[in-house]
């Protein structure tokens, strides 16, 4: 019998020829999607354009790296006499990053420099981004009060450039979706901008929003901003070169004048000045424009995980962030701000929301005792170092997840504002009264016996 080598020389043949199609096929990677979400067919009705809106507040909020409340605020806070985030041991080191934040050492290609930095950049912009697609979309919907969403989303875009001008100083301005490189503008620019804005859109929104829309702009919130623009104006509008900074033009009165006009309106103090910062919050006649927390997953405040040690919460906070013994021990013992650090025996807090009042231990099974000082900032001790438990936690918190709505802007604050802008307008014979109770006044101005004040409780910033 012969066997014949043919029909599986061709079954091979055809084989290879199959393979060879189909390698050829591949490169041909064209795609016809049958349906693609985009700007330009998504924001059809109102409850689309409002996703969009909820979008842009979405980064105002975040206490991880896609959030103001991260990078923003720890740049703001850690840079100052007022935190200091120390290396524990093995934790908190993250190649000097930390300490590079509050002895403001940062470079381009730092550790700061290339995460938090650059997130304090990018998180803002983004929020404009977002801005921007949701107005450049409302050219082609009709919507119920189109002016009002119109406002508030200008109103964030202002507010975001706000923080980039505190950071940043001038920034390239963008008010479209086009994609294209954009001169950087001067701080004094990007000032008129934001405050052109801000009285625009002032205009349009309410004074108050019913509870469901709380956290929403009104015109409170954007007079509080504007009170923060002037009071720093000199600094905001001012030009910096090598020498340092060549301060602008003051703009007391202005501040005076927008502190004034949110004093004036529906915010009141609140009588237990804790309030303004518990889980229960949500409802405080004092905070002006608050960022929305829940006890829930991704979209909680996480700011006890940061300062508590790792013993006092569930889950195990990080034992990281805390003060410094000047800041703590400028506030006397008989001044009720000092109850925001905590220094001393400590407790479990979930614990105690349980009534166990029973003393926290470390990790070597010691009591856990918080100091006020910290001896060596590149070796600190577990224990060392005041905490700032200003958002204390929530009693019903999920994971590190609380509650709190954090406040950007409050009626306290205002009071300080017009306190230091009165300080400085009414000249040589002026002088600030530092309040300790809570229903004094803030500030009074002697000049050739004329005395300026106002009736109402005064707030404390703590």
């Amino acid at each position: 019998m012969t066997t014949s080598l043919r029909a599986p020389g061709r079954a091979l043949g055809a084989l290879l020829l199959l393979c060879l199609a189909g390698v050829l096929a591949c490169t041909d990677l064209t795609e016809s999607p049958k349906s693609a979400l985009t700007p330009e067919n998504f924001y059809r009705n109102e409850a689309e354009v409002l996703g969009g809106l909820a979008a842009v507040y979405a980064d105002l909020g975040g206490s991880d790296n896609h959030g103001t409340l991260w990078a923003y605020y720890n740049l703001s806070e850690i840079s100052t006499d007022e935190m200091i985030v120390p290396t524990r041991g093995p934790d908190w080191f993250d190649n000097g990053r930390w300490l590079e934040i509050h002895r403001q050492t940062w470079a381009a290609g730092s550790s700061s420099g290339l995460d938090d930095i650059q997130n304090a950049w990018v998180v803002p912009f983004r929020g404009v981004a977002r801005a921007n697609v949701v107005l450049d979309a409302l050219n082609r919907v009709d919507i119920p009060n189109e002016a009002g969403v119109v406002a508030e989303l200008r109103g964030l875009r202002a507010l975001y450039y706000y923080m980039l001008l505190d950071m940043f100083g001038g920034v390239p301005i963008s008010t479209d979706i086009e994609i294209k490189p954009r001169p950087r503008v001067t701080r004094d620019s990007l000032f008129k901008f934001i405050e052109s804005e801000l009285k625009a859109v002032r205009q349009v929104l309410p004074a108050t929003r019913p509870a469901a829309e709380s956290g929403r702009l009104t015109k409170g919130a954007c007079a509080a901003i504007l009170a923060n623009m002037y009071v720093n104006a000199q600094v905001f509008t001012g030009t910096v070169t090598a020498a340092g900074l060549t301060p602008g033009t003051a703009r007391w009165q202005e501040a005076s004048n927008w502190a004034d006009s949110v004093m004036n309106g529906p915010y009141t103090l609140a009588t237990n000045w804790r309030s303004i910062f518990t889980a229960d919050n949500d409802n405080s006649t004092e905070n002006i424009l608050v960022v929305k927390n829940q006890n829930a997953d991704v979209v909680g405040l996480n700011f006890p995980q940061r300062a508590l040690h790792y013993n006092q919460f569930t889950p195990s906070p990080w034992n990281g962030f805390a003060s410094l013994a000047e800041t703590y021990r400028a506030f006397d013992a008989a001044d009720a701000r000092r109850q925001v650090f905590l220094v001393g025996q400590q407790y479990n807090f979930d614990k105690l929301a349980r009534g166990d009042s029973t003393p926290a231990k470390d990790r070597q099974g010691q009591p856990l005792i918080f100091t006020d000082t910290i001896g060596d900032a590149t070796d600190a001790k577990e224990n060392e170092g005041p905490r700032i438990l200003k958002w204390p936690p929530d009693p019903n918190h999920l994971n590190e997840n609380n509650g709190n709505d954090f406040a950007y802007f409050r009626l306290g604050e205002m009071y300080l504002i017009k306190a230091e802008a009165q300080s400085t307008t009414c000249g040589g014979g002026c002088s600030i009264r530092p309040s300790r109770s809570r229903w004094s006044t803030t500030a009074r101005c002697w000049r050739n016996g004329c005395s300026s004040s106002r009736g109402k409780p005064s707030g404390g910033k703590t």
